[in-house]
């Protein structure tokens, strides 16, 4: 479970694991192609197994937040990306607005993020993810 929470080893990068952990994501949501049943039962097997190895690595770790938990920016970035179909433009859009809502925590993000445990740890990024979503959007209806 601990290579679950890190990403298969992206959460143990010294520099900007969460960043590393977000372009797990990627090929990720490639191979789902962002929409349809593939999509959401990666995302569905994402969220099931996030809070249980946020869990562990927590236990392991004795950090109440460790950087080397990434399985929630992966499901974060799969919640952003719900619905919206793959593209090297898409990606790089929702991959900047991913980083900025998870590493900026408005709002409920802030909120989640202040709460201690392993849901919250993968709570905020879900927050982040679903406000990266919907700015996303915004931007995709405004230029058409």
């Amino acid at each position: 479970m601990r290579a679950v929470a890190t990403g298969f080893g992206a959460g143990r990068i010294p520099v900007a694991p969460g960043t590393a952990g977000t372009l797990v994501a990627l090929p990720l949501w490639y191979w789902s192609g962002g929409w349809g049943v593939r999509h959401l039962l990666l995302l569905c097997a994402v969220l099931l197994v996030s809070v249980p190895a946020a869990r562990e690595e927590i236990a392991a770790t004795g950090s109440p937040d460790p950087q080397s938990v990434v399985i929630d920016e992966i499901a974060g970035m799969l919640l952003a990306a719900t619905g919206v179909p793959w593209g090297a433009g898409h990606a790089l859009l929702l991959f900047l607005l991913f980083r900025l809502f998870d590493v900026f925590k408005f709002g409920p993000a802030a909120w989640l993020n202040d709460r201690r445990g392993a849901v919250y740890v993968v709570a905020d990024d879900l927050a982040a993810g679903v406000c990266a979503g919907l700015v996303y959007r915004g931007i995709a209806w405004l230029t058409g």
